[in-house]
């Protein structure tokens, strides 16, 4: 009995022993587990904080982003309204291009691009300073000078500024960048429109007296068409009021107008002239244009054409140049340019002499040619002379499909009858920016051309009763565009569609 209850009363002794024992490990476990469960529960409380604010933050930043980019859009829509006025529509053709503070170069480049290579280290501005508005033809149009704002304010915090724009003459297309902040949040957008130029009053035919010529004491920029046809509906005429017949007349007139034949008595094709009808499609503009177009690149020397020879364009939509120191064919010989691979370019090499440039007799011919069924583009050939060269034509000659630009000479027109392929009655095809354009008297009482010139100046005295064989200027004149900007000419720029439309984040 004792030892029964020894060995039950040890047993209990054991229990409650363990039981304390658990009982204090027990308690030792819950205190860093009632720890670690609220140190959870206050990092998900953070956490949730964290979160709440951090939506709040994207969410504000979001907005501000948002109220920038509405800014730039609308600082977007005010640049393109004022661009539709036809004083500032005449920046259309020019670029402006800033320096981007981030790369030290310019926003887009000639490609109209971000970051494709070709920005330029030093900012492009052909719009800051530029004011047609005093040269004669644009005093016809009235329009007054650019007044372009190329910044502005939204609200009480947002402005908005153009950094760029880049005009595509080939492509017809423009490229304008605008940037806008609003409370340090700053946000661009490109957009790229199409642009295209009002080409009715083209200057197909222009008599021009450039800005510095040496010649400008003589009487230059006369046109003296005396009944020669100048067909074509681009076939608008240019000349020099105080070296016409009519110095007195300073507006235009078109076919059918009241004051019409008071324009072509002007350029000699009255009737004191021998001329019965109005010859000249276009309109005839009393006003002086002066191009100035830039030096081209240094192309192979041919020296002088005075035999048929073939050229060839090969650089795609680059140029290809070449050098001429005269081209004097006759007979049957042709200079040929073929233009299927890329236009041409052809500068004369003259140091300042006077010189015959261009001489062409009998059924001689300078032609631009394609061979791929394209028609060929008068602007994919272009015969330049920056000295005295002087372009003559006889007999049944052509200059087909090109663009001339003589600005210290004329183009002599004696031939006796039309010499251009395809039935024209023409002995030019093309676009001609010329000092003078001079052609035979029809009788030799007819009224004399008042002109200065140093080389055999018996052409007045020329007789080629009746011949009206003349020039024609073709309708499609776009690849003339990129010169635009190099005369002027009041060209009214108008764009069309957006293209394309980028958000640029800066």
């Amino acid at each position: 009995m004792l030892n029964r209850w020894l060995r039950t009363s040890r047993n209990s002794h054991l229990t409650s022993s363990s039981y304390a024992q658990n009982s204090r490990l027990e308690g030792g476990f819950a205190l860093p587990l009632a720890m670690g469960l609220g140190f959870v529960m206050v990092i998900l409380g953070l956490s949730t904080m964290m979160i709440a604010q951090s939506d709040r933050i994207s969410a504000f930043n979001r907005k501000e982003a948002g109220a920038s980019l509405a800014i730039a859009e609308g600082g977007m829509a005010r640049t393109l309204a004022q661009l539709t006025a036809p004083n500032n529509a005449v920046l259309l053709n020019r670029n402006y291009d800033t320096i981007n503070p981030k790369t030290g170069q310019t926003y887009l480049g000639p490609d109209g691009t971000f970051n494709s290579g070709d920005e330029e280290a030093s900012a492009i501005d052909e719009w800051t300073g530029y004011d047609p508005s005093t040269t004669p033809c644009h005093q016809l149009k009235e329009w007054g000078s650019p007044n372009l704002v190329t910044t502005g304010s939204m609200g009480e915090t947002g402005t908005y500024t153009v950094k760029a724009y880049r005009f595509n003459p080939l492509e017809q297309k423009g490229t304008l960048f605008v940037e806008a902040s609003k409370d340090g949040k700053t946000t661009g957008v490109l957009i790229t429109i199409a642009v295209r130029p009002d080409l009715d009053d083209f200057p197909g035919v222009v008599l021009i007296e450039p800005s510095g010529n040496p010649d400008s004491t003589y009487a230059t920029g006369v046109l003296a068409l005396r009944g020669r046809k100048l067909q074509g509906s681009k076939a608008n005429v240019y000349y020099r009021p105080s070296s016409s017949a009519d110095p007195s007349l300073t507006e235009s007139a078109g076919p059918g107008d009241a004051d019409r034949d008071s324009y072509l008595n002007a350029i000699w094709s009255s009737s004191l002239d021998g001329v019965s009808e109005d010859t000249v499609q276009g309109q005839i503009f009393a006003c002086t244009l002066r191009p100035n177009i830039p030096i081209g690149e240094a192309g192979t020397d041919l020296g002088t054409i005075d035999d048929s020879t073939t050229i060839t364009g090969v650089g795609g939509k680059t140029r290809t140049y070449f050098t001429v120191d005269q081209i004097d064919l006759c007979g049957n010989e042709i200079l040929t340019v073929d233009t299927t691979n890329g236009p041409v370019q052809i500068d004369f090499t003259n140091t300042g002499v006077y010189q015959h440039g261009i001489t062409l007799r009998e059924s001689a011919k300078i032609l631009n040619v394609r061979t791929d069924g394209q028609p060929p583009r008068v602007g994919d050939l272009r015969i330049i002379a920056r000295k005295h060269d002087r372009v003559t034509l006889y007999d049944q000659t052509c200059i087909q499909n090109a663009f001339l630009w003589f600005p210290y000479d004329e183009l002599r027109l004696l031939t006796t009858g039309p010499g251009c392929p395809g039935g024209q009655n023409t002995n030019v095809e093309g676009v001609l920016w010329m000092e003078a354009i001079l052609s035979s008297k029809n009788e030799a009482s007819h009224r004399n051309v008042e002109y200065l010139g140093s080389i055999g100046d018996d052409y007045d005295l020329k007789t080629k009763s009746g011949e009206n064989s003349g020039i024609s200027v073709p309708e499609d004149v776009t690849s003339l565009l990129d010169l635009l900007k190099y005369i002027d000419w009041p060209a009214r720029y108008r764009f069309g569609g957006v293209l394309q439309w980028q958000r640029v984040r800066l």
